[in-house]
């Protein structure tokens, strides 16, 4: 099937929480102090400094997010979001980790997120898939609980693959090769987090590796550790694995310096299939245009070169875009 707009693969449900239904959810549960903690003066974004200070945000931001009404207008709001970004086609992370945790029966909630995927379809053009994942530091046998929640809900409410995310150096990847396993059998797509901070050193490496040689992952969010590892970007190169890029979102957490020093064209020369992403759009106040346009500007992506990324994308979607 052909779909029209551009395709977004990495991009999370909790960090498209935009500060108007952050002030809302505020009200409706009472936590009017959250919102001093995430948004500025006149509330008109979220604030933060460093990847600390992010997960606190975030942290803030799931903790109004309660009921299945909450996450289904969240995705309604999402919907809008995207299609005004000229998006008609995104795979939507949700921690079904963080709820459980918080002891929220995941099922629920992904039955509002199926009914809100079909109205964005019909209101907005924007189609809508979702991808589960686990949290790595919270060990092995909490990521199989919700793996088990996501198989559950299966392709019927819109559940297209399953992922890890989470902190990389409490949680290494080969410690869920057995559960990515299963998730591969049952015909789901693997996405797993890592490389994302490339000052881990040689151990932000060893976390790609792993997702690609002991999970088999299909496609790894951020990866930026691999553009300093010749072997690695061969191996990744050599196995066709996608990698997300998102890099406003690295800038943002500290991940990168700025975005000139973001290697998306290191991963291009490679011949890695790539894209990029938004990662956290509200949380960071980004949209998928502007990611584009700063790749042009200030990495001398050309059309052709952003041309042959949503090709890639396309290609990888866990939905089987053609």
């Amino acid at each position: 099937m052909t779909r029209t707009g551009r395709v977004e693969l990495h991009t999370h449900l909790e960090g498209s929480v935009t500060p108007a239904r952050l002030i809302l959810l505020s009200e409706k549960y009472g936590q009017p102090g959250l919102l001093t903690a995430c948004l500025n003066e006149d509330g008109s974004f979220y604030r933060f400094e460093g990847f600390h200070g992010f997960l606190n945000v975030f942290k803030h931001v799931t903790s109004l997010l309660r009921a299945p009404e909450d996450f289904h207008a969240i995705a309604r709001d999402l919907g809008v979001q995207l299609a005004s970004d000229g998006v008609g086609y995104a795979e939507v992370t949700l921690s079904y980790g963080v709820l459980q945790k918080r002891g929220i029966d995941p099922l629920p909630v992904q039955s509002a997120l199926a009914e809100a995927a079909a109205e964005v379809a019909a209101d907005n053009g924007v189609e809508l898939r979702w991808v589960p994942d686990a949290v790595r530091q919270w060990g092995v046998d909490a990521a199989w609980r919700a793996w088990e929640a996501a198989a559950t809900a299966g392709r019927e409410l819109g559940v297209v693959g399953f992922g890890l995310g989470g902190d990389e150096t409490a949680g290494p990847a080969a410690d869920f090769a057995d559960l990515f396993a299963e998730v591969r059998s049952e015909g789901f797509g693997v996405t797993i987090h890592a490389g994302e901070v490339p000052g881990m050193g040689a151990a932000a490496s060893e976390s790609v590796r792993q997702a690609v040689v002991d999970c088999r992952a299909d496609r790894i969010g951020h990866g930026l550790a691999a553009a300093a590892d010749p072997l690695l970007l061969a191996t990744l190169a050599a196995r066709g694995i996608f990698v997300e890029m998102c890099p406003g979102s690295n800038v943002a957490t500290g991940g990168i310096g700025t975005w000139a020093d973001h290697p998306v064209r290191t991963f291009l020369e490679a011949g890695i299939p790539c894209c990029l992403n938004t990662d956290d759009r509200a949380l960071f106040n980004l949209d998928l245009e502007g990611e584009y346009r700063r790749a042009s500007e200030l990495l001398n992506l050309t059309l052709t070169e952003h041309d042959t990324m949503q090709k890639a994308a396309r290609k990888a979607a866990f939905d089987c875009l053609v």
